[in-house]
């Protein structure tokens, strides 16, 4: 689940840094996610066919993620030798990135050194030692990486709460700014806990389904301004067509009455054409902007559905795990009663021919 998103400022937009924690039980899931393990994906941004792109700023130092964190997880000081919970934290994930106007000004080398410089910063701060991965996607919407690691106290006790506090991230949202700005990165100091953190992915469609309305709007309005194009160039037509003969007096044109009006009605048309122009350009610019935003939402919205998918994957295999065991029980009861009553022998018989019949 994310929990806590940074704006960082550039020059032109903002880069967010996200972090998730995950147990042991979505470790697995995570990195098939990181590696593209997966033949099919749920987040339709992924194109596979720039997957090749992709690549590891740290390779995992074990077979995979779940034997690498294991390992620093079994490792761990633990005096009084409690087994750790199903639901404790054993891996924490930052999502580092920016807005695609950022990384169009980066050579590929120049973007590879600004994930470097990131996941540097981030090792400092958490251990080189409890690091886990380090993975840069270009096969997205927008170019990110993704850096895990094991929450390890300074006594070598796994806690986020310890590790992940309020005074870490405003450390965060102190010095990687500063960070970049010595890598020669244009990054300024952005908003803590941004609105876009706290809306649901509820909400998020309802935005989409407002912008989509806009957008429908806007087209309607676009097709109404050809269609008045349209009816001018009639009336272009018909005014080319008008009979005019010179005055004796003054070299004016003369022309009919009626021919008269409907010129002085095209001109007002073109008037009103030339102010509606301008306000439809206007918006239009502010619907664009609009909808970049959205888009860069969506990149948020998009990871936390896919930590919410998780998390409802595993309430629905957790009550998969409880009826299979409550089964399991009437099984052992139905098996006590017929061994108690001497009907074990006549019942498996009678099974047994009960499959042959159906063979």
């Amino acid at each position: 689940m994310c929990i806590f998103e940074i704006s960082i400022c550039c020059i032109k937009q903002c880069c967010k840094v996200r972090m998730f924690n995950y147990t042991k039980g979505a470790i697995a899931k995570i990195e098939r996610h990181n590696e593209r393990q997966n033949e099919h994906y749920g987040n339709q941004d992924i194109d596979l066919e720039r997957s090749h792109l992709n690549y590891r700023l740290m390779e995992c130092a074990e077979k995979n993620y779940f034997a690498a964190v294991m390992k620093l997880v079994d490792a761990r000081n633990n005096p009084t030798g409690k087994k750790l919970r199903k639901d404790a934290v054993v891996l924490t994930e930052f999502i580092i990135s920016s807005s695609n106007e950022f990384f169009d000004t980066l050579s590929p080398e120049r973007q590879k050194e600004y994930f470097q410089s990131s996941m540097k910063y981030l090792e400092t701060l958490f251990g080189k030692k409890n690091t886990i991965y380090a993975v840069v996607h270009n096969d997205e919407h927008t170019p990110h990486m993704h850096f895990g690691f094991v929450p390890m106290t300074g006594d070598n006790r796994v806690c986020a709460k310890e590790v992940i506090n309020r005074n870490i991230l405003r450390q965060i949202q102190e010095e990687l700014p500063k960070h970049l700005q010595k890598a020669g990165f244009d990054i300024e100091r952005g908003e803590v806990n941004s609105e876009a953190v706290h809306r649901t992915v509820k909400q998020y469609k309802a935005d989409m389904e407002k912008e989509k309305a806009e957008l429908a709007t806007v087209i309607q309005r676009q097709k109404q301004g050809l269609q008045a194009i349209a009816e001018k160039k009639t009336d272009i037509r018909s005014v080319e067509e008008i009979t005019t003969g010179k005055t004796i007096i003054g070299g004016k044109v003369t022309v009919e009455e009626a021919d008269y009006q409907k010129l002085a009605d095209l001109a007002k048309k073109q008037i009103a054409g030339e102010s509606k122009e301008k306000n439809l350009k206007k918006e239009n610019a502010s619907l664009r902007k609009e909808n970049q935003q959205l888009k860069a939402f969506n990149e948020v919205l998009s990871s936390q559905l896919t930590s919410e998918q998780s998390m409802s994957q595993r309430l629905t295999l957790k009550k998969l795990e409880a009826e299979v065991r409550e089964l399991h029980k009437f099984k052992q009861m139905a098996e006590k009663f017929l061994t108690e009553h001497g009907l074990k022998d006549y019942f498996r018989k009678a099974f047994i021919h009960s499959n042959n019949q159906e063979l």
